[in-house]
């Protein structure tokens, strides 16, 4: 009897990759998690580990940072075969995951924890190599992920294979920027012994079967949304059948849309009506921290800041979310479907701008009717566009852009008009410390794909549309990527070495903004290796801005011309019969001037001549990790303007050079708002620990920036 009883466990997520081999069981669906469903795991996981963590601690410090429930899983084991009953969402996810860490590990020369994690990984059964997740039809893609190659997916690829393709990508292209440097290793040993899941044991196949149909069907508990409900209802005095269908109509539509909408609509309406959204976090949980969480709970203990005093008020609340999901289920179908009308709320969607429904609910007016809502909900998300490509190409982390969100939630609230709000955004933009001027050394690297494609993307269809083509900006950001980057220098060090002399300088022209195009995929492989003078024959039969380079493309093309000469691009818009360093940096100042023409803050109107430029909210620095910058330590004369940063590996040298502002340099010209930025890129790798990898010249010897940090701080003197 005791061996039929279903077991639970806690376990760390080193315990559950450790000496298994997972396969699914019959009835367990293929994975099914998207884009944002591992963005949402990987923001939980940063917030969480970011909140305990500091430079300044040892790797032992990490046994005391905060626990984190990733939730439960269930299984029954056959032999030497875990079969995952429930989980494998979750468990699946973690393994791409620690692929990935794995080849950070290694780019920062860290071989002895990498070569842990590919024991959790995969390991030998019976002499043979396993994935600890061991689903045949995954191998080829795990062999070649595992391999840190691209995988090529096929055209017929299954939607489960697809799906873990993407989630790969996400995670190459969006994993955070703070991780992949000093905070790595302890990163990985708070995933691995900090974070867990709980264990539940079946005994026999069919007795998992009870388990998974219970936990999906039978018995679910409630959540906020229900609690929520129960609450509201309670408090409404009289017949409650209407307003009951009213809520039960509401969850309906918005889960229609996506299981998780409903709560997401909620949180949404709570924060843009009611949260005072300009706390900042600190010990006491914000107000948007905590409706991001049991959001019922926070409107119960907020009933006066929300008014309701009466039944009526009550009632009233339950009419007004009806209303508003109306608008949010708009706002939800243009991040997911391209609409003309409402395009940057789909272009924010595709950069993981999860804040945006926000502003746009608090500017809404109950009297807007459809075409006055989407006006301000595209004047709103073309503002946090705007943002999003001056702060990519300035080195800027995109994560910044909820402190604008909130800052524009507290700004518009309680409605504003079309004419105000654009007053407001006019205002915003004229206070930005940051434009195009900056991005002459901008490209690809090695953790910015998405953002350069995306870039991309918007400069190809501004040209297309300018010149009375299609609109096609769907299928260049589509995910399943039948567009992709182009490189128009092939990588041939030899063919350009005169005028690049090192490997280094070649690796950055050729990655320049200007030196790439966005051509079908298929296009894109059967020429990339060829010399220019063979590609640019190719590229007169693609799109406009790739036609543009070849030295016939004007002859018998009115509507191109008639857009060059509507946009003044005559000068920069020209074509080139040699691709040389010269030409990347003319196409570099080309691409910027469209970006200046697309990013106009001209649709905004004038600003208020008052308008003055304030601190950038996402720059401000409110835990004690963040108070040491190298713009601090030039302040306190401990690092001087123009030093020479050194970084050595594997016997090759580095320079770079500290600017006035506390950016870094490199020798190329590409300038870093981060130490660990910097080191990637002329290490040419994706993930490097900048404090500890950059050193200094004091007293005539190198010293590590993080020596001198340490320092400062014993000190007192930061």
């Amino acid at each position: 009897m005791q061996q039929d009883m279903i077991q639970g466990k806690a376990v760390t997520i080193q315990e559950v990759f450790t000496a298994r081999q997972y396969r699914l069981d019959s009835y367990q669906r293929d994975y099914t998690w998207g884009r944002e469903d591992i963005r949402r795991l990987i923001d939980d996981l940063r917030t969480k580990f970011m909140t305990n963590w500091s430079l300044e601690h040892d790797r032992e410090d990490v046994a005391r940072y905060s626990p984190y429930f990733l939730g439960p899983y269930v299984y029954h084991d056959d032999a030497h075969i875990t079969f995952l009953v429930d989980g494998q969402q979750r468990i699946t996810t973690l393994h791409l995951m620690l692929i990935y860490l794995r080849e950070l590990l290694l780019a920062q020369d860290l071989e002895g924890e990498a070569a842990h994690l590919s024991s959790l990984i995969q390991s030998r059964k019976f002499g043979k190599p396993v994935y600890t997740l061991d689903i045949p039809d995954r191998g080829p893609f795990l062999e070649q992920v595992f391999s840190a190659q691209d995988y090529a997916l096929p055209d017929n690829a299954p939607g489960d294979l697809r799906r873990l393709w993407e989630g790969a990508r996400v995670l190459q292209e969006e994993f955070p920027d703070e991780l992949r440097g000093d905070a790595l290793p302890y990163f990985v040993d708070w995933l691995l012994d900090g974070v867990c899941m709980v264990g539940i044991r079946a005994a026999t196949s069919e007795q998992g079967w009870e388990i998974y149909e219970s936990m999906n069907d039978r018995g679910v508990r409630l959540g906020p949304i229900d609690l929520l409900k129960s609450f509201l209802l309670s408090k409404i005095g009289g017949e409650k059948g209407g307003i009951d269908k009213l809520w039960r109509q509401m969850v309906s539509d918005l889960a229609g849309i996506d299981v998780n909408a409903p709560a997401e609509f909620i949180k949404t309406f709570l924060i843009s009506r009611y949260a005072d959204v300009s706390m900042e976090p600190g010990d006491k949980p914000t107000d948007v921290e905590r409706i991001n969480g049991p959001f019922h709970a926070w409107v119960k203990d907020n009933v006066e800041r929300l008014d309701l005093q009466r039944a009526s008020d009550f009632r009233g609340l339950v009419e007004d979310l009806a209303k508003y999901s109306e608008r949010f289920r708009t706002l939800a179908a243009a991040t997911k479907a391209y609409d003309r009308e409402l395009q940057s709320v789909f272009f924010n969607a595709y950069n993981g701008i999860k804040s945006q429904a926000a502003p746009i609910l608090a500017a809404v007016e109950p009297k807007d009717d459809s075409a006055s809502f989407k006006t301000k909900a595209q004047l709103i998300a073309d503002y946090l566009d705007l943002l999003f490509a001056r702060r990519v190409v300035n080195d800027l982390p995109s994560s910044g852009l909820d402190s604008y969100a909130a800052r524009l939630v507290e700004r518009v609230r309680g409605g504003v008009s079309t004419d105000k709000l654009r007053t407001i955004l006019a205002d915003e933009v004229s206070a930005l410390d940051y434009d195009f001027k900056n991005m002459k050394a901008y490209g690809l690297r090695s953790n910015n794909s998405s953002q350069v494609r995306y870039l991309l993307a918007r400069l190809t269809g501004f040209v297309q549309t300018g010149c009375g083509q299609s609109d096609d900006m769907a299928a260049y950001l589509d995910t399943s990527r039948p567009f992709e980057i182009e490189h128009i220098w092939a990588n041939h060090f030899e063919r350009y070495q005169p005028e690049t002399n090192t490997r280094a300088m070649f690796d950055a022209y050729r990655n320049r903004l200007g030196a790439l195009l966005l051509l079908r995929k298929s296009d894109n492989a059967s020429y990339q290796d060829l010399p220019y003078e063979r590609k640019v024959e190719y590229y007169q039969r693609q799109n406009q801005l790739a036609g543009s380079l070849h030295t016939a493309h004007r002859d018998r093309n009115p509507t191109f011309n008639k857009f060059a000469r509507q946009y003044k691009l005559d000068r920069l818009l020209r074509a080139f019969a040699k691709f040389d360093k010269k030409a990347i940096d003319d196409r570099q100042a080309l691409y910027q001037r469209l970006c200046e023409l697309i990013w106009n803050p001209a649709v905004f109107g004038t600003a208020p001549v008052s308008a003055t430029r304030r601190t950038d909210p996402s720059r401000t620095r409110t835990r004690a990790r963040y108070d040491v910058s190298v713009a601090d330590l030039i302040d306190k004369g401990l690092l001087l303007v123009n030093a020479e940063l050194i970084g050595q590996r594997r016997g090759e040298r580095f320079q770079a050079r500290v600017l006035v502002d506390g950016q870094i340099q490199v020798a190329s010209g590409e300038t870093f708002r981060s130490l660990s930025g910097a080191g990637e890129f002329v290490l040419q790798t994706k993930a490097c620990p900048g404090w500890n990898f950059w050193q200094t010249q004091v007293d005539g010897r190198l010293v590590r920036l993080i020596d001198i940090r340490r320092e400062a701080l014993e000190k007192g003197l930061v």
